[in-house]
């Protein structure tokens, strides 16, 4: 009978930024742990970038997502085979350490869509070379339709679909009817019950701080209170549910003490979907930065817009002093009425409260909107252009911190896509005057060419009253877009 030196090897598997560890795998090892198993954590994504990086290929690896995101192993060859020849003796070093390990399965945590060039490359190898191992997949690209394709193509022994904190522990000890085990999705209740990640096998000079010094994630809730009509977050986690103030504190002040990481990156898909957990997080954490001046910690989060009387001057204070130095904003759109189509219910007063306060306090925010909502018009379009406008009247589009850096971005989505997972697809689907693909759509006067334009127009406001950096990017999206449809 084999046997084998370690029960699981859990990697994150390319690509993510190169900025930190997803915290997923840090997690489950210490559940793991905490039950009586042996696991490691390697990361192969930094690994990979690192030897881009010195091939030059930096940029290669950040804009070629068509060349890791190959879901058809059929397709395998054809889109990833020039990125696995160049890069063969890294994919050799794997699995001459998956070899040295020995262990009893190796996990691959696929985070979206564009680690399944390498997954399936990865599976490939691990059978012809590790015949004995068993094969598990798990992490937020992993739904039970996609997993069930590559077992049947012979390559995955078992997968974890939605929380993994204990299906992984039941997969292990042999109950394979656990729920989120190899089939159906599964939800922790308590998210308090969730430990703070163990990240010993990391190796943090690896990473590159390309955003904010010495990031880390973390998660505080999963799921949201919001069910826009845009999003599938809603497929993931049906229900929300968040942690405490105290127990994610307490994992910040840990890994801020333990690994000298210093700012947080939430994953959150809001930070404040409880007001009293988050108020009692900001609490905790201003009272620690009060009386750690030099080793402060910071954060950055989506955020969502309250009204006034949820989100009064005080807690914006309270969020600069418990470390808040970013924040991505759900927009969505200047546009009020838009806005409570799609689902995000806050008025123009809510809005201009939240620019204010947030210069005020002086916290970065990046704003993230549409262009070309179906039933956008063009009244609604040149109202969009009317508040960029007067975002720079009133000094907010240009104002800086005082290091000197923009306190306010703007990150309009290239154009609306339209596809059936989305709740907006059963709002619109049956009203549709043409639908060639989620990008080339009409409805009514909203077309391709319509919400191009908008886009364009948009841009060149956002870099008339700004002057902000990078506004290239969305031409450059135009550009491809326009080539493809």
């Amino acid at each position: 009978m084999k046997t084998f030196d370690i029960d699981i090897l859990i990697c994150i598997v390319p690509k993510i930024s190169p900025d930190a560890p997803t915290v997923g795998p840090a997690v489950l090892k210490s559940h793991l742990l905490s039950r009586g198993f042996t696991c490691e954590v390697k990361d192969l994504n930094i690994e990979l970038y690192n030897e881009m990086k010195k091939n030059n290929q930096e940029d290669y690896f950040f804009e070629k997502d068509s060349v890791f995101k190959t879901r058809d192993l059929n397709d395998l060859d054809k889109n990833f085979g020039e990125i696995y020849n160049t890069y063969e003796f890294l994919f050799n070093d794997w699995i001459e350490f998956f070899k040295k390990k020995n262990p009893k399965y190796i996990g691959l945590s696929l985070l979206s869509y564009m680690s399944t060039s390498v997954a399936l490359k990865l599976c490939l190898l691990i059978r012809e070379h590790l015949p004995h191992t068993q094969i598990i997949w798990g992490g937020a690209e992993v739904s039970p339709g996609r997993a069930e394709i590559v077992k049947g193509y012979g390559l995955l022994d078992h997968f974890v679909s939605g929380d993994g904190e204990d299906a992984l522990v039941n997969l292990m000890k042999g109950d394979l009817d656990s729920p989120g085990v190899n089939g159906g999705k599964t939800q922790l209740d308590d998210l308090n019950t969730v430990l703070v990640p163990n990240y010993d096998d990391i190796v943090w000079e690896n990473y590159h701080d390309r955003n904010h010094p010495k990031p880390v994630y973390i998660t505080g809730s999963r799921g949201c209170v919001k069910t826009c009509d845009f999003c599938n977050v809603f497929e993931m986690w049906p229900r929300y549910k968040f942690r405490s103030g105290e127990h994610i504190a307490n994992e910040m002040i840990t890994v801020r003490e333990k690994y000298g990481r210093e700012t947080f990156m939430f994953t959150d898909s809001l930070i404040n979907g409880s007001m009293k957990a988050f108020r009692a997080l900001l609490t905790i954490l201003a009272d620690y930065n009060n009386n750690n001046p030099d080793k402060k910690i910071k954060w950055h989060s989506q955020w969502i817009v309250r009204n006034k009387g949820q989100s009064p001057e005080s807690d914006y204070k309270l969020m600069k002093e418990s470390g808040c130095v970013a924040l991505d904003v759900g927009i969505e759109s200047f546009n009020e009425r838009i806005r409570y189509e799609l689902g995000k219910k806050f008025t123009d007063e809510d809005m201009w409260w939240c620019f204010k306060m947030l210069n005020k306090y002086q916290m970065h925010h990046t704003l993230l909107m549409f262009v070309g909502y179906p039933t956008e018009t063009d009244e609604d379009h040149q109202d969009t252009l009317a508040k960029i406008r007067l975002l720079d009247k009133l000094g907010y589009a240009n104002a800086r911190s005082a290091s000197g850096r923009r306190l306010i971005y703007f990150s309009f989505a290239n154009t609306l896509m339209l596809d059936d997972g989305q709740p907006l697809w059963n709002k619109v689907k049956d009203d549709l005057d043409y639908y060639n693909n989620e990008f080339d759509w009409k409805y009514k006067d909203n077309t391709l060419d319509v919400r191009l334009q908008r886009l364009q127009e948009v841009n060149d406001v956002v870099q008339e009253v700004t002057g902000q950096e990078k506004t290239w990017m969305v031409k450059k999206k135009i550009e491809m877009i326009k080539k493809s449809y």
